[in-house]
């Protein structure tokens, strides 16, 4: 069976089994109509039916039944529940609420993949091209889903946003925070209803403190545990006025100020990166449309395109615009929702690490507990947030290493191969570097190929360097015929000669072993890279953390009972960047304060933090807290005009650094792929020409 009969029936294949879903998604809703369940899908189907807008009444349906189906099927089962388990993380959904947004999602991801891979498959039908293409739909799953739940993380922000204001609009007409809550929700969104009326139960519990506190484990931002807090602050001490005005209207303002902030943040940063994305990603639409316009104009690129230094620059151009890619995603992502993610994402490396001739490999490479490189190796995890382990870290590397070396090993074996059934098979080209052959000199180039390799073969066992020479000579003096003129025997028999000699060559070779070490070294370095790279990036979001630490304190202060150890822990519900030293600091902090606060102060030697810290280490016996950040009032207009101009400064670096990588893939497309290898070919092509003007003279 062809190629494209292959392709063709894998399509039909999946046209057949949509078909069939939709047919088993029939068959399941009558089934369910019929089962002991009945009575409560009726009031269900009922109360989507009342709806006036039936379209969506549908839509609604449609995700419930395949949530369904979905999680009874193979594979779909484990991939549904990954997105659950994602968003889950974010919100807290009711059921039905919960199936439709994950179900949304599966749907988009899978549609937009489908839709790329056959479009991609209808432009290329080499299979290297494919198994390209098969890792580009793994890393592109997974930075597809990181979209579409961080726009539901988005949603949620911008309602909390609103849910502010009418919760001051209501706190003015009621004078109850509880009641303020209660009334805001009753208006808000959907999400932002059930975090207003989960806060509300908070407040009016038998024990308020204790479902805080649970609360606080399952909030999905930050934001939304300030909120609480702060609610619960004023519900129990009470409120009182402050210089302007409400002590808890004036905190809603700063956090308000807070959310709204980090949304212009994430807009401005996806308005910027939107397009690098899809800049990254073209060159894969672009590799074959290049390949044939080179292929028709210039006929001599295709011994580039079929040699296996073609070969190797397409999987060096597939690479970089992976690597590309992922380092924008990267740039893109959330820490906050990261963070959160990978703590609770399933481990491979956990499982891997558990087999005992693995760990005996990786305990031999990762460095003692005691010494220097251990140290600094778990200060660059924990400054990253990172839920790896120096053991699961050392595992990737030599997994990447391994890889690597199997994959570049593997690709010169059959860089080798090609070469060879070129010289065999492939029609031998003439000299002419501008126009296309006709049908005629293609049959005529081919029949010359077979002649040659019939000879090849014949005196391919003869070792003699003379006698394999004068064998040759003596076939194409056969080939040849007695009309044949000496010039043309010659150059017949060299070119022979030379693709003896070159098949000859075609053979695994040392430098190629240490290529192949060269690129499993940088595997090896490679997660290490990655990791530090994000450390970078988190360092341009250190001041932007301080300053939110500034406006919690600025909050917390108005109370009389707050302590250093309170506003600590606030710090640390509120942190990313600096989350792991600010535990260490909580659970050191009973047996020392200050020495608690000293450690921290090593711990994250950030020198806006490190301030920050010192005014909290005098608040602990000199001055009350507010005495020690009373500039943080006086001198509000200033911080935020200063932090307006950090915020821009840090999206301008990070949209420089993302517009140099984005194009990267582009360039090495084009130069790589195109310019590069047609100078070559000219300058092959012009040699030639001079040493027939040469033979002429």
């Amino acid at each position: 069976m062809s190629l494209n009969a292959l392709l063709y029936t894998i399509l039909g294949i999946s046209l057949g089994g949509f078909f069939i879903l939709l047919i088993a998604v029939q068959i399941l809703k009558r089934r369910q109509g019929q089962s002991i369940h009945y009575g409560a899908q009726k009031r269900f189907n009922d109360l989507i039916e009342s709806s006036p807008n039936k379209t969506r009444q549908r839509l609604v349906n449609f995700y419930q039944k395949s949530y369904v189906l979905f999680a009874r099927t193979p594979f779909l089962d484990t991939y549904t529940a990954k997105i659950r388990n994602r968003l889950s993380t974010i919100h807290t959904y009711d059921e039905f609420t919960m199936r439709k947004e994950t179900m949304k999602i599966v749907y988009l991801t899978l549609g937009i993949l489908l839709v790329g891979v056959v479009l991609l498959v209808s432009l290329n039908h080499d299979l290297t091209f494919l198994a390209m293409v098969l890792v580009a739909v793994i890393v592109i799953n997974g930075m597809l889903i990181d979209t579409f739940v961080g726009r539901v993380e988005d949603r949620l922000l911008k309602q909390l946003a609103h849910l502010m204001t009418d919760v001051r609009h209501y706190y003015h007409q009621h004078g109850m925070v509880e009641e303020a809550i209660y009334e805001a929700g009753q208006v808000s969104k959907y999400e932002a209803q059930l975090h207003a009326e989960r806060i509300y139960e908070v407040l009016t519990a038998n024990d308020p403190q204790e479902e805080l506190e649970t609360y606080y484990e399952v909030a999905p931002s930050r934001f939304l545990k300030a909120f609480a807090g702060i609610s619960f602050l004023v519900k129990e001490f009470g409120d009182k006025v402050v210089n302007n005005g409400s002590m808890y209207l004036n905190s809603l303002s700063r956090l308000t100020q807070e959310i709204n902030l980090e949304i212009l943040r994430r807009d401005r940063l996806r308005y910027l990166f939107s397009g690098l994305t899809v800049i990254a990603l073209a060159p894969i639409f672009f590799t074959k449309p290049i390949e044939v316009w080179a292929r028709g104009h210039f006929p001599a690129m295709d011994d580039f395109y079929n040699g296996k230094f073609g070969f190797c620059t397409k999987m060096l151009i597939f690479a970089v615009i992976m690597l590309s890619y992922i380092i924008l995603r990267k740039m893109q992502e959330n820490d906050e929702g990261k963070y959160a993610n990978k703590v609770n994402r399933r481990k491979w490396e956990k499982r891997v690490y558990e087999i005992p001739a693995i760990a005996w490999i990786v305990d031999r490479l990762t460095p003692g507990a005691h010494t220097k490189q251990h140290f600094r190796l778990e200060r660059l995890l924990k400054d990253t947030s990172s839920p790896l382990t120096i053991e699961w870290l050392y595992l990737q590397r030599i997994v990447l290493c391994v890889a690597s070396f199997v994959i570049v090993l593997g690709t010169v074996l059959y860089m080798h191969h090609v070469s060879k059934q070129n010289i065999l098979y492939a029609p031998t080209k003439s000299t002419t570097i501008f126009g296309k052959a006709s049908a005629e000199e293609e049959k005529k180039a081919q029949a010359i190929t077979n002649s040659d390799r019939k000879i090849i073969e014949s005196v391919r066992e003869e070792q003699d360097p003379i006698k394999r020479k004068e064998a040759i000579r003596g076939a194409v003096t056969v080939k040849a015929g007695r009309d044949a003129s000496k010039e043309a025997i010659n150059k017949d028999a060299a070119r022979v000669l030379g693709k003896l000699n070159t098949l000859e060559t075609e053979y695994f070779k040392w430098w190629e072993l240490v290529v192949a070490i060269g690129v499993a070294t940088i595997g090896y370095y490679l997660p290490y890279l990655m990791i530090e790279f994000r450390r970078r990036l988190r360092e341009m979001d250190m001041q932007n953390e301080v300053d939110q630490y500034h406006t919690i304190i600025a909050m917390l202060c108005e109370f009389e009972r707050i302590s250093v150890e309170d506003i600590l822990e606030w710090m640390e519900r509120f942190a990313v960047v600096f989350r792991q030293p600010l535990q260490v600091c909580l659970m050191d902090y009973e047996a020392g304060a200050e020495r608690a606060l000293e450690q921290l102060k090593e711990e994250a030697p950030f020198v806006p933090f490190v301030r920050t810290i010192e005014r909290l280490l005098v608040a602990v016996e000199k001055i009350p807290i507010r005495q020690a950040f009373d500039d943080l009032e006086t001198e509000r207009v200033y911080y935020q005009e200063q932090r307006k101009e950090q915020y821009e400064r840090i999206i301008l670096e990070k949209a420089g650094w993302g517009k140099m990588i984005g194009f990267v893939p582009m360039y090495a497309l084009v130069f790589l792929y195109l310019v590069i290898p047609l100078i070559l070919m000219s300058m092959n092509q012009m040699s030639t020409y001079f040493n027939q003007i040469q033979t002429i003279q």
